[in-house]
């Protein structure tokens, strides 16, 4: 079952939180020190030696696009995850079944980076029709049971076990001669399945890069050449990431679609979208080469996980 939702934000809400945290001051040049904020990601970072024309959606994947889960993984590893926890409820007397639930539709290869929406709109196709929004797709997640009513405190004991200080469930607990695992059921399918839901220093680096970004000089070049091209066009915003503040969280009005079709023309007119990817691609291969080790070790439990996930999925494990 397909339904349309107006609107969603126009950048993911941990990016517009990091902007709003971090602004858009301070200076940044070729050999500054970037301000990424945890060890490792304070780095020095290369003047890009090739900047892309981009004047469409069409925009080139990051380096750390690499490390993070993807949302096909993540679904994955969470059917598979879902399974076990059936399974295992079922041995105590439960019928564990998921609440089915409407979300926004993602594309499989989408990430956390978020590219179609990083750097604000960037399709004028969309911005003429939709202003800051996005006819969002909902699809109905059909592989729980809809009726599920919410668990009753006994089922959470289960489903949890001693991992919730609230429930006081004693590690040798039992329930119908049968000890609860270690963490409850969701605790005996993690461990089984593996903890390759999510690559943290990957995410670290997704978030970060994008903050010390804004500091950039070629980027805050770039966004102070958008600024008068919109100004030009009747409109006045320092930053791409100002309409954000103010539309897209309702159905868009005219003045809101003109505005988003300016935006778009002034980042294709000023190539702020090429020179931001540019930009960032440089910041992330020197936040990635001081985080390398680790970075391969979260991706290499990621497969982990999905090779475990097909053997469940499949009825081998």
């Amino acid at each position: 079952m397909q339904k349309y939702r107006f609107p969603v934000l126009a950048i993911s809400g941990s990016l517009i939180a990091a902007v709003l945290v971090a602004g858009c001051s301070g200076a940044g040049s070729e050999g500054d020190k970037a301000q990424g904020g945890g060890d490792g990601l304070q780095v020095q970072y290369a003047t890009p030696s090739r900047v892309p024309e981009i004047k469409s959606a069409e925009i080139p994947a990051l380096p750390i696009e690499g490390y993070l889960v993807s949302q096909k993984e993540k679904d994955q590893i969470l059917r598979a995850s879902r399974t076990l926890a059936k399974g295992c409820m079922a041995r105590y007397g439960f019928d564990f079944s998921w609440n089915a639930a409407s979300g926004r539709k993602s594309e499989p290869d989408d990430n956390a980076a978020n590219r179609s929406r990083r750097y604000g709109i960037v399709d004028h196709a969309m911005a003429s029709e939709l202003g800051y929004g996005n006819a969002a797709v909902e699809v109905e997640d059909t592989s729980g049971d809809s009726s599920s009513a919410q668990m009753s405190e006994a089922a959470s004991r289960v489903f949890l076990g001693n991992s919730d200080p609230l429930l006081k469930v004693a590690k040798d607990a039992e329930v119908n001669g049968i000890k609860i695992p270690e963490g409850g059921c969701s605790g005996e399918a993690k461990r089984k399945v593996g903890n390759g839901l999510s690559n943290r220093t990957a995410n670290d680096i997704n978030l970060a890069s994008f903050q010390v970004s804004l500091n950039d000089g070629q980027v805050k070049t770039a966004m102070k050449e958008w600024s008068d091209c919109m100004k030009r066009s009747g409109y006045d915003y320092a930053s791409p990431l100002d309409p954000l503040k103010t539309m897209g969280m309702r159905a868009p009005t005219p003045e809101e679609k003109a505005t988003a079709a300016a935006d778009v023309q002034c980042k294709y007119e000023t190539n702020l979208i090429g020179i931001w990817n540019a930009v960032e691609t440089e910041i992330q291969k020197a936040m990635i080469g001081n985080k390398e080790e680790i970075l391969e070790d979260g991706r290499r439990e990621t497969d982990r996980s999905l090779r475990n996930a097909a053997d469940v999925l499949s009825g081998k494990s």
